[in-house]
């Protein structure tokens, strides 16, 4: 498995505070099976034009520091996770500094009160600039319904679940599902800011669900594509149906 979004650069953002824990999370996603992660700082793209090389220096500060720490496996590169807080200046686009593992592939948030045509129009200036934006956690934003995200999709975008999300009974996690269920997932990722969060997570309970099929696309296939700036494939939708047992366990890993 390939994991694109994680927060495992020591003390540069509100991820990982210490190369230690930063190790201790490494090891354990090794232990289940992830081979590769790419490390995605925060980044305001307000601030790229003016904090740009800065910020692409504080990485790679930081990233020394890792790997003087970091097991041998699994294997690291190097993005961000560029907040769209302004559409992405047009020169950062030309720079795969801030791309995922220096592809095409830039990944990138909203603010939660993201109103959709704006967020379809921003996607639409990246694309045509010829990169792939990756919307992260979209089930995150109140806006997010299988129409928005299949007009961001057109709009050339694709989309990044969060593994642990998608477990959920909550809001969120019901807008995971139905993105899923529309075949409107391209892969899923961690997020992990340091914690207990792991791709295999959200890889098990598609297992448990009967929804194995997707799987290698949404952990493998895919992720695999962004770190040898290949191409992505679609994903086959995924109905994840969900008792009231799945529902009360659900709940109880997420508050335990």
């Amino acid at each position: 498995m390939i994991d694109t979004h994680c927060h495992l650069l020591p003390a540069i953002d509100d991820g990982s505070p210490s190369v230690e824990q930063s190790a201790v999370v490494l090891s354990l996603f090794a232990a289940q099976g992830v081979t590769d992660v790419v490390l995605t700082p925060h980044l305001n793209a307000s601030t790229v034009s003016a904090d740009g090389d800065a910020a692409v220096a504080r990485r790679q500060r930081a990233f020394d520091e890792l790997t003087r720490g970091a097991p041998a496996a699994p294997r690291l590169a190097l993005g961000f996770e560029i907040m769209l807080d302004v559409p992405m200046p047009a020169l950062a686009l030309g720079d795969r500094r801030f791309s995922l593992a220096g592809s095409r592939y830039y990944l990138v948030e909203f603010p939660l009160s993201v109103v959709p045509q704006f967020a379809a129009t921003v996607l639409h200036q990246m694309s045509r600039a010829g990169v792939v934006p990756i919307v992260a956690h979209p089930e995150r934003y109140d806006a997010c319904s299988p129409p928005a995200v299949r007009q961001w999709r057109q709009a050339g975008a694709r989309v990044q679940l969060d593994a642990t999300t998608l477990t959920r009974p909550t809001t969120r996690g019901q807008r995971a599902r139905a993105l899923l269920a529309e075949g409107l997932a391209d892969i899923l990722a961690a997020d992990n800011h340091g914690d207990r969060r792991s791709l295999a997570t959200g890889a098990q309970y598609l297992q448990e669900h009967q929804c194995g099929s997707v799987v290698e696309h949404l952990t493998t296939r895919n992720p695999g594509a962004i770190v040898s700036d290949g191409a992505m494939t679609d994903v086959p939708a995924a109905n994840v149906v969900e008792g009231w047992m799945s529902r009360f366990a659900g709940l109880f890993n997420r508050q335990s």
